[in-house]
């Protein structure tokens, strides 16, 4: 009965897929993800409202972050809301460039941001 190709074939996919399953379970490996289009958001914006301004972002619009953590790690921060800000508070009227900051959800630790498709943000403030 074993010496049947079917049935090697069927126990070396059972049996693979069991490693698998233990390797993913147990050692946790290192992944690296890349999450697609988010947003940037504009941030203390009420600093420029004091002074009857407002910003308007020009690029980017959206995001591109590839993190890199173990693959539970990295499964919690896709979950949660990632989020792409540039803070406006201490912009001049005019065009202005501000760096992006990239905040991953509270209850995540050991992800690491490995690349950002854009570092700063342009903006016009009247």
């Amino acid at each position: 009965m074993l010496s049947s190709k079917r049935v090697q074939a069927i126990l070396s996919l059972v049996i693979a897929v069991a490693l698998w399953m233990f390797v993913m379970g147990t050692v946790d490996p290192q992944i690296t993800y890349t999450v697609r289009s988010i947003p940037v958001e504009k941030i203390n914006e009420d600093v420029l409202e004091e002074l009857n301004l407002s910003a308007t972002l020009e690029k980017p619009e959206t995001v591109d972050v590839q993190l890199r953590g173990k693959r539970s790690d990295v499964n919690e921060a896709k979950k949660g809301k990632i989020r792409a800000t540039v803070d406006v508070s201490n912009c001049d009227y005019g065009k202005n460039e501000a760096e992006i900051n990239i905040v991953l959800p509270d209850k995540v630790t050991g992800v690491i941001v490995d690349d950002i498709s854009y570092e700063t943000a342009i903006f016009t403030v009247k």
